[in-house]
């Protein structure tokens, strides 16, 4: 079966930054299968990158390559690393991009990508996606054994996601992203609201001065209304039927939402 190698960017796909990442692969895995995971993160955001790649990696085949280059820090001393676990390996910086994922399957190894014999030579300052992370990526599918990229390393550079706060009777999160139709993901998941709430449709959302109610999809409130939902990645987030919760509520990233099971929010909360 041929080997799979994903890719997750901020390039967007007006350069050829994608088609030169991709040929760096098929020069040293001619039978890689590529696919793009996504190249519409917004540049820099590691947050959405490791959101993108959290939802999406338990839908490929075991032993799929995923690599990552939402790369702020690329130049400087970062890191540059591979990550295996059971289900898949990542290759991309050391800046939290995959800790989202790691968090659904644990890992097992990670090495420093120091054998610069797997890089393209000489490597760019300014384009680590080309010429270390496409490259390792490529050797990888070709055949070439884990251990022998780099140094073990034990620690990892973690995202700064804060957790969900108990208050009282109610549950404060953060907006930690938005997507491109507006809907507003938070920080909570599925497991973890079911099990502060045994009945999640009872349960007020508040927002931005704005209540919400919890639902199964978008069409169960009218056009242009306010809905709150498990999104598809596994996260609460907020949406408007139609619209874009950014621009109705006018949210930014950061926002406190507040949940309370059940009727309305005292006066002192916000």
């Amino acid at each position: 079966m041929r080997r799979i190698v994903t890719l997750t960017t901020d390039f967007g796909v007006s350069d050829n930054f994608i088609g030169v990442m991709k040929g760096v692969i098929l020069n040293i895995a001619p039978d890689a299968a590529i696919v793009d995971l996504t190249h519409g993160i917004p540049p820099q955001n590691v947050i959405a990158g490791a959101l993108a790649l959290e939802s999406a990696v338990d839908f490929f085949p075991r032993g799929a390559i995923h690599v990552g280059v939402v790369d702020p820090g690329v130049g400087t001393d970062r890191r540059p690393i591979a990550l295996s676990t059971e289900r898949a390996i990542y290759v991309g910086p050391d800046n939290g991009l995959f800790d989202l994922a790691l968090r659904r399957t644990p890992l097992r190894q990670a090495v420093h990508l120091t054998n610069t014999s797997m890089f393209r030579s000489p490597v760019s300052a300014t384009f680590h996606g080309r010429d270390i992370f496409a490259s390792v990526g490529g050797h990888l599918v070709a055949g070439v054994p884990f251990r022998s990229l780099g140094d073990p390393i034990d620690t990892l550079v973690k995202l700064d996601i804060p957790e969900p706060m108990y208050e009282a009777d109610a549950l404060r999160l953060q907006v930690i992203a938005a997507d491109r139709f507006g809907n507003l993901v938070t920080n909570l998941e599925r497991a973890r609201l079911e099990s502060w709430a045994a009945e999640p449709n009872n349960v007020v959302v508040h927002i931005r001065g704005r209540e919400v109610r919890i639902h199964r999809t978008y069409a169960d409130v009218g056009p242009g209304d306010l809905v709150a939902y498990v999104g598809s990645g596994g996260r609460l987030e907020i949406g408007v039927n139609g619209g874009s919760a950014l621009e109705a509520l006018g949210a930014v990233i950061g926002d406190d939402v507040i949940l309370r099971r059940g009727g309305l929010f005292p006066a002192n909360l916000p």
